[in-house]
């Protein structure tokens, strides 16, 4: 019996160390909006690259329950791959364009989140419908998953508060410093939120053209989606393309590229909205090259929330040997590109910021 105790109290110390090695090594905590398993792999190899150098690091990816998306083959892979740093958290409960500019039933949920997180990730993703920020839609903004767009937006309204609701009490003001970040969607997201509007297609509300072959005549600059894929159909096109942007001055960008060789760095992008009104408390700090389309914004308050129209998230950017179609027939390397046009350090730094100031947090 006592031998049988012995054991017993040695398992028991055992499963107490082993919660305490986890609990030590899960030093910081990022939570990941969308976690398809596309998502997944380009963190995954962002922390594998070290572009992304956060020791210990936890991510949660979260989702909403309504969404159009197939959570069950994330789960899969984590499973698959034994990979369990990485877990998923499914939020729940009625949303609706009446409730998401308020408390609602995921309000719970969204203060856990920042209860917990050093940091929050906003992904790239399709058209919000139009409804969510007041307006009419377009006969060109294609809605896939309205549900998503329900929960992404509340959560970051709870987290910035917006125009739509003055009286609310944004979730930040109890985590000012918390670093929130939006890529191309998140951004358009991060904006509405605040009580902005979307341009609903660029290139008929900005450059009044309705064709894919009018929007390849105008300066490549400008462009903000590959148009080869729509004339293209059934080809390995891909649908992004590398434009410079303009920083604008004394802002979190220009800072960030200070001292560096390009002042005007190589972005990769694909989207056909954009940043109409701006939400409030909500700052540009960066354009595309003909002033046109907002490419970053940033929280006048929340400083570390900021929104970028382009993808530093793609991790094939930062690969050598990943090759695209620009047309049929011609292959292009984005990662040569970004280093013969002297951008690459410009997105190296962007997760360098990141990763030191989640790593300062304790």
């Amino acid at each position: 019996m006592r031998k049988y105790l012995i054991i017993r109290k040695s398992l028991i110390l055992l499963v107490i160390f082993q919660l305490l090695i986890f609990v030590a090594s899960a030093q910081h905590k990022v939570f990941l909006l969308h976690p398809t398993v596309d998502n997944i792999e380009n963190m995954l190899e962002l922390v594998k690259l070290k572009v992304i150098d956060i020791p210990e690091l936890e991510m949660v990816g979260v989702y909403y329950d309504k969404e159009a998306s197939n959570y069950a083959e994330s789960e899969k892979f984590l499973k698959d791959n034994k990979i369990a740093h990485y877990s998923l958290m499914k939020i729940s409960g009625a949303l609706n364009t009446q409730n998401i500019y308020r408390e609602n039933d995921c309000t719970p949920a969204f203060k856990k989140i920042v209860q917990e997180a050093d940091a929050i990730l906003f992904f790239g993703g399709p058209d919000i419908q139009p409804s969510i920020y007041g307006e009419k839609q377009h006969l060109l903004t294609e809605v896939t998953d309205p549900n998503r767009h329900l929960m992404e937006t509340s959560l970051f309204f709870h987290l910035i508060g917006g125009s739509r609701n003055p009286d609310f009490k944004p979730l930040l003001l109890a985590k000012p410093n918390m670093i929130v970040r939006g890529f191309c969607l998140g951004m358009q997201t991060m904006n509405v939120a605040a009580g902005g509007t979307l341009v609903q297609d660029i290139p008929l509300e900005v450059y009044q053209v309705s064709t894919a072959e009018g929007m390849l005549a105008i300066d490549a600059q400008n462009r903000h989606h590959n148009y080869q894929t729509q004339l293209n159909p059934g080809c390995d096109v891909s649908w992004g393309l590398l434009h410079p942007i303009i920083l604008a001055a004394n802002g979190y960008l220009l800072e960030l590229n200070k001292n560096l060789e390009q002042q005007q760095p190589y972005v990769w992008s694909s989207h056909h909205q954009a940043v109409g009104k701006k939400g409030q408390n909500l700052e540009v700090i960066a354009t595309s090259m003909d002033g046109k389309i907002v490419e970053a914004l940033r929280h006048k308050i929340f400083t570390e929330v900021i929104g970028v129209q382009f993808h530093p998230e793609q991790s094939s950017l930062y690969l050598p040997g990943s090759r695209y179609t620009q047309t049929p027939g011609n292959d292009f390397s984005a990662n040569e590109q970004l280093i013969r046009e002297k951008s690459m350090e410009f997105h190296l730094k962007f997760w360098q910021d990141f990763s030191i100031k989640i790593n300062k947090l304790k």
